[in-house]
């Protein structure tokens, strides 16, 4: 029996890394892959290499400005995994039900993101 889950799937995850580029060549060579998607989020000081990994992909980060107030409230001054993106139907529903639940939902989310609205 299937019951009914808030989300459809693992989309990605993000790992906070030091160096962008070379955190991609020790990626590449582990998965076996080509070369990967770069994507700059200016106000978040943030590069993003996006990796292919069968059925997820994997978000590396790199905070060029590791004192913004923003990305010290991710958590992105610190290198290791950093997030887990859950792929919902409709993301509206789904926070308020989350809220519901107790969760707290970040200040300035839900924003545009590398695979549109987080």
């Amino acid at each position: 029996m299937k019951k009914n889950l808030l989300f459809k799937r693992v989309n990605h995850v993000g790992i906070v890394v030091r160096d962008l580029s070379e955190s991609l060549k020790a990626y590449s060579v582990g998965f076996g892959s080509g070369a990967a998607k770069i994507v700059e989020i200016p106000d978040a000081q943030l590069r993003v290499g996006v990796l292919e990994a069968n059925n997820v992909e994997v978000e590396l980060l790199e905070y060029q400005n590791p004192a913004l107030p923003l990305v010290k409230l991710l958590k992105g001054d610190r290198v290791g995994l950093n997030h887990v993106c859950y792929e919902v139907e409709e993301m509206e529903k789904a926070l308020k039900k989350l809220e519901k639940k107790g969760f707290k939902i970040i200040e300035g989310f839900p924003r545009k993101g590398v695979h549109g609205k987080i």
